[in-house]
């Protein structure tokens, strides 16, 4: 049996852990948030199945980097660069333009609609949602997971998916809207390119995390 390496769980948690309180910060400092949405979003219906793969993203955002940490140590440093700048460059855009979001009310008591009053409950207020970090983060494990040689080709198809369906999921059970995904999507592929181009602060960066 292998040996759990602790780090990238530490390490994990400790980015997690930034993004709450940068999403608490951003919350106290915003001021009212503006309902968003338009004429996609209405078409899109409110599908509560998608609550599942939604919810599996709390399951990658420990094992996708796990992966990458086991797999190749350059790439999980650029994975958590890239999560901390988008989580920054988010939380700033929280509280420049604060956004909210109109959700159905669930009031079922079968186990998949248990689970949605959990999320709903959970992130109560739907507030500063554009851009979507769920999304940004989706598209980080797509990106480096296809950045990794190590991994094989079959890993990086299924992340690809999975990746997708919780992306389409924010908008089925009406987390997000249309722009939120969309800007999710964009500040990810920026924040990929930024922690690219900084390869010194990348390797000073790995070396202050001792990988």
């Amino acid at each position: 049996m292998k040996k759990i390496e602790y780090k990238p769980i530490i390490l994990t948690v400790a980015l997690i852990a930034f993004q709450s309180l940068c999403y608490f910060i951003s919350k106290l400092l915003g001021g009212n948030p503006t309902l968003i949405g338009g004429v996609i979003d209405n078409k899109i219906p409110f599908n509560i199945w998608f609550i599942i793969p939604y919810c599996i993203w709390y399951l990658l955002i420990f094992l996708i980097p796990y992966y990458l940490y086991k797999k190749d140590k350059n790439i999980f440093t650029k994975y958590f660069l890239a999560y901390s700048l988008s989580t920054f460059i988010a939380n700033i855009i929280f509280i420049v333009y604060p956004t909210c979001v109109d959700r159905p009310i669930v009031t079922g008591t079968s186990f998949i609609e248990l689970i949605t009053r959990i999320v709903f409950w959970v992130d109560t207020p739907a507030q500063n949602c554009f851009p979507s970090l769920h999304c940004a983060v989706s598209m980080l494990f797509i990106l480096y997971m296809f950045e990794c040689k190590k991994a094989p080709v079959h890993l990086k198809i299924l992340t690809a998916i999975m990746s997708i369906l919780i992306m389409m999921a924010t908008l089925f059970t009406k987390q997000h809207v249309f722009i939120d995904l969309v800007s999710g999507n964009i500040l990810a592929i920026i924040s990929y390119i930024i922690v690219y181009k900084l390869k010194k602060t990348n390797k000073k960066v790995k070396e202050l995390l001792a990988l």
